[in-house]
């Protein structure tokens, strides 16, 4: 579902143990083919470098995906290849963008110039084809409003006038409400998902006409019916639709009533987050007071990886990105201990950025193992740990469904700043709102990895409201 171009390179038992039951046997290829683009086995060992660039070539067209080769350990006893390396563009097209119909363009053009409240729908091809600036170019030709979709907040920059905030249970209700009121969508590089749309007419009507682009031909019209299905690569088809509009209207289109709601929409929501932060109960820091303070000490290209949960899934509505890739999460999945892996990953792939990933207390444990990783390789990622003694999330379900009785939920933690220093990273321990972003800053600075534990209370929020039906 995240789309994420991994090639997973799997040892197997020689062939010859193969169905037979034989120790530490499992068939990889039918194991892993629900979960990647491709799995495939190789059957020669001459074959392995084609198999690779087969692999490559799967993993990096078209709509991207993870894939796995598998390499039974028969194949490399002993053995030898001729083989000489080949440059990517010998066996993929590394150039490559699939431009749209120039028909549906056409059509998609004249309907957004003549739409009364137009909104971009700003998807995952939007980053993977970086098309950020051209996304934000048709809408500020056709002066519409620009929504996310969940998970890919960093897909438009979030300080744009037009920006209105994230959709989904995590995300703003305002950004629903945007939505909502749209009468066209322009549905750039998204499938038009489950945590976005609800996959139901709360969020967008019936009568609500759906320009949809994507990559994948399978995805146009999966979840929504479409008054425009272009195949293509976001960028391409996003430079054609702003041709296209400044061809028949080169000065663009103003929509001051339109513009003003969707000013409005964003005002509400910062209001609504500026509110939230009066209402602290208790002796114990209230989750979302940190947020305002990681965004304060927090580079514009810092890398922020978000785990499963629920005080690290208030990140969604409350920090800000203005750069592409910058925002990491579990793609749909909920993959609970994925944080501080992918965190981990991203400083990796861009050593240069700053990189923090964010998680529960719960999901933590599932991973810390991996501070012995980072520390080993020096990879100075910040871990941050909102503590708040529970499997959030699960037990929000049975607060609501099951008259708060908990079984299973409760957790027993140690000192995460201090479980950091016994593997040889760096420990902080912060218990005040107002320590936060010196310590955040401190900890970023650091050529070393560290983790920041932030005690704060169990906050089960409502998801985010969705709009007036009436």
């Amino acid at each position: 579902k995240g789309r994420a171009p991994v090639v997973v390179i799997a040892g197997d038992v020689a062939r010859d143990y193969m169905y037979r039951d034989g120790a530490q046997a499992f068939d990889l290829v039918g194991m892993f083919n629900p979960v990647t683009k491709l799995a495939l086995q190789v059957n020669k060992t001459e074959r392995i470098p084609e198999m690779f660039h087969y692999a490559f070539r799967a993993a990096l067209s078209g709509k991207r995906g993870p894939v796995l080769v598998d390499i039974p350990r028969d194949l490399l006893d002993n053995r030898t290849i001729d083989w000489e390396p080949q440059a990517p563009e010998r066996y993929r097209a590394v150039e490559s963008r699939v431009a749209g119909d120039a028909e549906a363009i056409q059509r998609a053009a004249e309907m957004l110039i003549n739409a009364e409240r137009p909104l971009l729908l700003a998807g995952g091809g939007i980053i993977d084809a970086e098309a950020t600036d051209d996304a934000v170019a048709v809408a500020e030709a056709l002066d519409m409003g620009m929504v996310p979709s969940y998970g890919h907040n960093d897909a438009v920059p979030n300080s744009h006038r037009l920006y209105v905030g994230p959709p989904g249970g995590r995300g703003a209700g305002e950004a629903a409400e945007a939505m909502h009121r749209a009468d066209v969508i322009l549905a750039l590089g998204t499938r038009l998902n489950q945590n976005s749309t609800f996959w139901n007419h709360s969020v967008i009507r019936p009568e609500t006409r759906i320009v949809q682009v994507d990559i994948d031909a399978q995805e146009i019209g999966r979840n929504f019916p479409v008054a425009v299905g272009i195949i293509g690569d976001a960028k391409a088809v996003a430079q054609q639709l702003l041709q296209a509009v400044r061809q028949a209207r080169s000065e663009g289109v103003s929509r001051p009533a339109w513009r003003q709601e969707i000013e409005t929409l964003a005002a509400r929501r910062r209001d609504r987050l500026r509110a939230e932060l009066e209402q602290r109960g208790g002796d114990v820091m209230m989750p979302q007071e940190a947020y305002p303070e990681f965004q304060k000490a927090l580079p514009p290209d810092c890398m922020v990886t978000v785990d499963a949960g629920v005080a690290q899934g208030l990140a969604y509505d409350r920090l800000h990105f203005d750069t592409p890739r910058t925002f990491f999460n579990y793609a749909g999945q909920g993959g609970l201990g994925m944080g501080m892996c992918v965190g981990l990953g991203t400083k990796l792939g861009r050593p240069e950025r700053s990189a923090i990933s964010l998680q529960g207390d719960g999901g933590f444990m599932y991973t810390a193992q991996e501070l012995n990783t980072a520390v080993r390789w020096k990879i100075p990622l910040v871990s941050i740990v909102l503590n708040n003694g529970c499997h959030g999330a699960e037990k929000a379900q049975q607060q609501r469904f099951f008259d708060r009785k908990y079984i299973g939920v409760d957790l027993v933690n140690p000192r995460f700043d201090k479980v950091a220093e016994v593997y040889g990273a760096r420990g902080f321990y912060v218990d005040r709102p107002q320590d936060i972003a010196d310590a955040l800053r401190e900890a970023l600075a650091l050529d070393e990895p560290s983790v920041m534990e932030i005690p704060v209370a169990e906050h089960f929020p409502s998801a985010a409201p969705l709009p007036n039906r009436g």
